[in-house]
């Protein structure tokens, strides 16, 4: 990267900053014609005589003379404006492409670190570094030259307009400059050391408190949480400490600017006033020198203000620098390259040594062969040097000496095109990205856009306006919406072909029972599949058969029915038989939604919801008053956590109160309101339902379905004919909700729809309809274990020739035993590299090397 921030804004935008300066210089004669008619206005108009005046042919007596000046006034106002807002948008526009391609780059470079250096920095100093610490780079660089050239221009303008006036009004407007010129610099000299100071202390600021959220388990587990506080106040007071001291400098920097600014008038005052009295100068001509003064302090102001930045981005930008350059990165050809080079041969290492800079993780005079297309084990307890061979045999870091190849090929010098499409690793610490488990399990196979969107009308030309935007900041023309899934690296030709080599491996390592009850949990749109939607109904009409005709499943689940009330859902459910069609909208939100306000107000059913959860809460408060909040009781039975025991006695005491004071607020109305939308009357037996409630809640349904859902696309009813994209799928095919009230109910409810739809054959789209489900911020919604073997199915669909696995499926049950016997089975005639720390386990191999302290201790 370029060290200096002027000379990476010079070298990417030079273009632009000369146009930018040409602008600019083509305002210079309208100010200086702006400064010069005020004075010809009070003097040659106002006060002049002769007239009329000729100008181009045309005579103008003074009134005309007078307008004539002022509307030229007006009319360079306008351009001089003008300009300025031109200026304004091309330098916003300058600076934010550059501040894209800037923080591209460094995202660039921390792609190209080596994996070693990320052992020296963490994601807490280098996130702050693109976002937030560049920020303010933008924003300078469409000023970097601009700024100084169009204020320090009008500062000529203005001062030699001055001395036109008087030479000694001109000496007295620049008195005061080289005093500012010469204290300024050596008092910012120390704000910008305190800068880079409060840079790199933030940053570890940002990194504690990053490694305080990964490790928040272990400071609960460890009751630490005082020590950690204790560790970053103190930091945040040498923040502190640092800030106070910028401060105190800059306002000191801005009481002498203040101060010199003020000085000024004061010689115009006194030199210029004896001036006028000797008749030496006009009272036009002071006037006019008072008002350039004027306009002299702004550019003036901002120079020094622009000094002040330019220190501050300066050291913002060399302090990132320093940190996204480390001597060994890897260059651009290896992360850009898009050819592929074909891997066959033996796997060799050739005296290899290599160290991760810290005990434990060094490999040393390593030499072994794995020949092309055997499995081979590579064991060693953590820390033998185990995990970093079987990096080193993916190219993932390069040996400190020695030589890695596969046939002809040395490792380090394949790109990642290569590397990344012939080598499938996974590691023992696995990343599940944030998204779909379709977009975890095709993640390897997205190396580049393949197929092209069909694109017309308004969406063409915006995808051409970020194309061209792509270009200016030289970022990849990659379209993100194209088709980059590589069929024919998975080996197949179609996308159901991918899905269906994805169940099988799925089937293989024993996930496929784990993504169909998350398929189950998972929402579908029936306009993506029609017949997968009937399929659904047909579940569905059957299982409604069944409980029909089985009295012994009627009595383990209650079906919606639009004139029957639903003891085992919630009152909300049963009130409104409708979900929201944005399925962001909870069941919970819904009361608050403004027609469902609007109908409750109407119908007066929000009074009778407010006395029945002020009955809930009097009976609840009645009940778990006194109980421990550990006792589990109230997570079981109540729906009245321990810290909202107070506000509910408070507004029980209010509601019950018969005294004069200020009633229940509309907050309050609002939660005894959602306490009584919350009740499951088969579970919570609170005396409360009566028959004549529930057929008001019945006839309430009716008018609800009739005034707000009928025609309403906000609102999906209940309707046993038709598939509710909101609902989970599982939810469509029971169409009900299994009873609360028995115990075994679900379970064997479970069973009979797992038993209905092996039948019709629909657990196979139902794992595909899970393989939309999202996993969550990092995998966070899925099991050490589902993450796990979600990132063994996405390196075994690369394909690869060679295969290297660490630490999976490394216990002695029987399940992890036919795991490594599928995995054997797949990667038959492939090459295929093993890691375990049992010796035992490398014996079922076809080779094995055994690590020590970093050295090959054994070979069988």
């Amino acid at each position: 990267m370029e060290k200096s921030l002027f000379s990476f804004i010079w070298k990417y935008s030079a273009r632009q900053q000369i146009f930018i300066l040409l602008v600019t210089v083509l305002s210079y004669p309208v100010v200086y014609v702006l400064l010069e008619l005020p004075k010809l206005i009070v003097n040659d108009a106002v006060q002049g005589d002769d007239f009329p005046r000729t100008i181009m042919g045309f005579e103008f007596d003074q009134i005309p003379y007078l307008v004539l000046l002022c509307f030229t006034f007006l009319g360079l106002v306008v351009v001089s404006n003008g300009l300025k807002f031109f200026l304004n948008i091309y330098k916003g526009r300058l600076g934010e492409r550059m501040l894209r391609r800037l923080r591209f780059e460094l995202f660039q470079r921390v792609l190209r670190f080596r994996l070693p250096h990320f052992r020296k920095v963490s994601s807490g100093e280098i996130i702050p570094m693109i976002t937030s610490e560049v920020e303010d780079v933008g924003g300078y660089i469409g000023e970097a030259f601009a700024l100084p050239a169009y204020q320090g221009g009008m500062l000529v303008v203005q001062i030699g307009f001055i001395f036109m006036q008087d030479p000694l009004l001109g000496l007295a407007a620049i008195s005061s400059y080289p005093i500012q010129g010469y204290v300024i610099p050596l008092l910012q000299k120390k704000v910008v050391i305190l800068s880079r100071k409060r840079v790199r202390n933030i940053r570890v600021v940002a990194d504690k408190v990053g490694e305080s959220i990964a490790g928040v388990a272990e400071i609960h587990a460890n009751d630490t949480a005082a020590w950690h506080s204790a560790d970053l106040s103190d930091r945040l007071y040498q923040n502190f400490r640092i800030r106070y001291e910028i401060f105190n400098r800059k306002f000191l920097i801005k009481f002498l600017n203040n101060f010199m600014n003020q000085l000024t008038p004061f010689f115009f005052y006194l030199i210029g006033g004896y001036l006028v009295i000797e008749g030496n100068l006009s009272i036009g001509a002071l006037l006019a020198v008072v008002a350039a003064y004027k306009d002299l302090a702004g550019p003036w102001k901002e120079l020094l203000s622009f000094y002040q930045m330019t220190a501050d981005v300066s050291v913002k930008y060399q302090t990132v620098v320093e940190n996204f350059d480390p001597p060994d990165i890897y260059d651009t050809e290896r992360l850009t390259a898009d050819e592929t080079v074909e891997l066959s041969g033996d796997l060799k290492f050739e005296n290899v040594s290599f160290s991760g800079g810290a005990a434990g993780q060094e490999v040393m005079d390593v030499s072994m062969t794995v020949p092309a297309g055997s499995a081979c084990a590579i064991a060693g307890p953590d820390g033998s040097g185990r995990s970093e061979v079987l990096q080193l045999a993916a190219g993932l870091v390069s040996a400190s000496s020695g030589k890695i190849c596969i046939g002809n090929h040395d490792l380090a010098k394949l790109t990642d095109s290569t590397l990344g499409r012939e080598i499938a690793y996974v590691g023992g610490a696995v990343h599940v990205w944030t998204g779909t488990i379709r977009d975890n399990l095709y993640y390897g196979l997205r190396h580049r856009p393949l197929v092209a969107p069909q694109r017309e009308g308004e969406d063409l030309k915006e995808y051409k306006k970020r194309l061209n935007e792509a270009k200016e900041t030289r970022n990849p023309l990659y379209d993100l919406e194209a088709d980059w899934n590589d069929l024919e690296a998975a080996g197949v030709e179609r996308a159901d072909e991918l899905d269906e080599k994805a169940l099988e491996l799925l089937e293989a390592v024993s996930l496929d029972k784990d993504i169909y009850r998350l398929g189950l949990q998972s929402r579908f749109d029936p306009s993506m599949n029609d017949t997968f939607a009937e399929k659904i109904l047909n579940v569905r009409k059957n299982l409604a058969i069944r409980i029909a005709n089985e009295p012994e499943l009627g009595g383990l689940v209650e079906l919606w029915h639009p004139d029957r009330f639903n003891a085992s859902a919630s009152l909300a459910e049963n009130l409104f038989f409708a979900v929201p069609s944005d399925p962001d909208i909870t069941m919970d939100q819904v009361p608050e939604l403004e027609e469902v306000k609007a109908f409750l107000a109407k119908t007066g059913f929000d009074d009778k919801l407010q006395q029945i959860g002020l009955k809930i809460a009097e009976t609840m408060l009645e009940l778990f008053a006194n109980v421990s909040g550990d006792s589990g009781l109230l997570g079981a039975y109540s729906f009245i956590t321990q810290e909202e025991i107070p506000d509910f006695e408070r507004i029980v005491r209010i509601a019950k109160s018969d005294q004069p004071r200020p009633g229940l607020t509309v907050a309050d109305r609002t939660r005894l309101r959602g306490l009584a939308f919350k009740l499951v009357p088969a579970r919570h037996r609170l005396g409360v339902m009566t028959d004549e409630l529930r057929d008001e809640i019945i006839s309430a349904r009716k008018q609800f379905l009739s005034q707000v859902v009928e025609n309403n696309p906000g609102f999906v009813a209940f309707d046993p004919d038709i598939y509710l994209p909101p609902l989970t799928i599982e939810d469509n095919l029971l169409f009900g909700r299994a009873r609360v009230d028995r115990r075994d109910a679900r379970r064997r409810i479970d069973d009979v729809i797992r038993t209905i739809v092996e039948e019709t054959g629909l657990r196979r789209p139902i794992i595909f309809a899970g393989f939309g489900y999202h996993v969550g911020v990092s995998g966070s919604r899925l099991s050490a274990g589902q993450r796990r073997r979600i990132a063994l199915v996405r390196g075994l669909l690369k394909n690869a020739k060679i295969t290297i696995l660490d630490d999976i499926a490394t216990g002695m049950t029987e399940d992890d035993k036919d795991l490594r016997r599928s995995l054997q089975r797949i990667l038959e005639g492939k090459t295929f590299l093993f890691g375990t720390s049992n010796t035992e386990i490398a014996a079922e191999f076809d080779q094995s090397f055994v690590l020590d302290q970093g050295r090959i201790s054994d070979k069988e």
